[in-house]
């Protein structure tokens, strides 16, 4: 609505209740604070036909009061003050009360957050070679400035360490180039869309990144959880992904308490993926990926590399085939070394593995696109309007690849041993930036 204004045209959005904070945010930061509304009860994606017309009538001369006055900007409710300060008999009461605040305000994940004091960010700005004030991006979805000063401030409360601040700056940097709106519309769904972060390089040892059972908690995976947690705080408070305002999920994931690991280069019989992406083997970068779920794929004896794909290809149906216009089905493939290295001895390059799971990731079309009724849909893309001349039963029988081509599936060798697989639905295509360039 906001790039319909711009074009001269009046335009009023009809919001449902639960986006009005939403709305809010979004007007404030997509430029256009005064964008007018109306609110109904319901969200129409899923409602009967009736209610959908009886909400709107009760809104249409207060729609119609929109189109034809002013009224001046919203207050957004997010607060920009640069510094607060916390007093208190000592330290420990001192940072009590700074929890209590700024979880209470939203500004954290939940957990207890470090003080970001002065000497604390200017300590952690040692880790770069960057200027406090130097701008890295506008940060996806609200699009604040990221300047490396707030980066580092966010990695201060998540608990990293100068050393972890380029990995950020990278991850950050990466975000705001996931598509050409920095993945706004993903992010801000309804669904449960999350980054995922994947370092490549010799970073990896240096820092500690633990690429074997890397996505979870312990000591072993101190790192990977502290540079996913400053990331995730970046998030929130600089591209302003609160819950409620810019984050509109139906239920949530544990995914948004954002993952990073590292890939297991030592063990895998393949060129890492940065190098798949076009850096070299001995360059640092970190990779980000949208994932939209996760499902453990086990295997009970395989052992021959056709064996093993055919289980992943099965795997990976799990989800659903888009069919609309912009809609793209894509995978991320965590292989365990027990599942890539008998793949790879047997004579299977990386291409030819994705090649082979993109082709037995058949599954009944009729079953995948159930998340869509097909009649009427105006969202359904032209070529996929055939369907609506078939019977359920003539779907349903149709099998179909998930993927429409190999370049769909990334596969990446994460993990210690057992055949384990971890598959994403994910998309749009990922991001690898490089870190070497932002260290001290």
């Amino acid at each position: 609505m906001i790039e319909i204004e711009k074009t001269g045209v009046p335009a009023v959005p009809i919001v449902s209740g639960r986006f009005v904070e939403d709305a809010v945010a979004s007007s404030r930061a997509f430029g256009m604070p005064s964008l007018q509304w109306v609110v109904v009860p319901r969200i129409y994606r899923n409602l009967e036909h009736d209610l959908c017309r009886s909400q709107t009538v009760d809104v249409i001369d207060e729609l119609i009061d929109c189109l034809t006055s002013e009224i001046g900007a919203r207050v957004s409710g997010i607060e920009t003050d640069s510094g607060r300060t916390y007093e208190a008999d000592d330290k420990y009461e001192a940072v009590l009360a700074m929890n209590d605040d700024l979880i209470g305000e939203d500004l954290g994940d939940g957990l207890p957050l470090f003080p970001a004091t002065r000497q604390a960010v200017e300590d952690m700005l040692t880790g770069t070679n960057l200027p406090a004030d130097h701008v890295v991006c506008d940060m996806p979805p609200g699009f604040g400035i990221a300047t490396v000063e707030k980066i580092a401030i966010n990695s201060v409360m998540a608990g990293a360490k100068p050393e972890h601040l380029p990995v950020v700056i990278a991850a950050v940097k990466a975000i705001s180039n996931i598509q050409a709106d920095g993945g706004k519309s993903l992010l801000m769904s309804t669904s449960p869309q999350a980054p995922f972060l994947i370092v490549n390089g010799p970073i990896i040892d240096e820092l500690g990144f633990n690429p074997r059972s890397a996505i979870g908690p312990g000591r072993d995976n101190q790192v990977n959880t502290v540079v996913g947690r400053a990331f995730a705080m970046c998030f929130r408070n600089i591209g302003y992904w609160y819950p409620g305002k810019m984050d509109m999920d139906t239920i949530g994931t544990t995914r948004k308490f954002i993952q990073c690991v590292a890939e297991n280069e030592d063990m895998s019989p393949w060129d890492p993926f940065h190098v798949d992406q076009g850096f070299k083997r001995e360059e640092s970068t970190v990779s980000l990926f949208i994932t939209d779920g996760e499902l453990d794929q086990q295997d009970q004896g395989n052992t021959t590399a056709e064996g093993l794909l055919k289980n992943l290809a099965y795997g990976c149906v799990f989800g659903t085939k888009s069919i609309q216009e912009k809609g793209h089905t894509q995978r991320l493939i965590l292989m365990p070394p027990d599942v890539a290295g008998p793949v790879g001895k047997q004579e299977f390059t990386k291409q030819a593995a994705k090649e082979f799971i993109q082709a037995n990731a058949n599954h009944s079309l009729g079953k995948m696109i159930q998340y869509m009724p097909l009649e009427g849909e105006a969202r359904v893309a032209e070529k996929w309007k055939w369907l609506e001349n078939l019977s359920e039963e003539q779907r349903l029988e149709i099998e179909f690849p998930v993927m429409d081509s190999a370049e769909d599936c990334y596969i990446l060798v994460v993990g210690a041993d057992r055949a384990k697989t971890a598959i994403f639905p994910s998309g749009p295509a990922p991001v690898t930036e490089g870190i070497d360039q932002y260290r001290a």
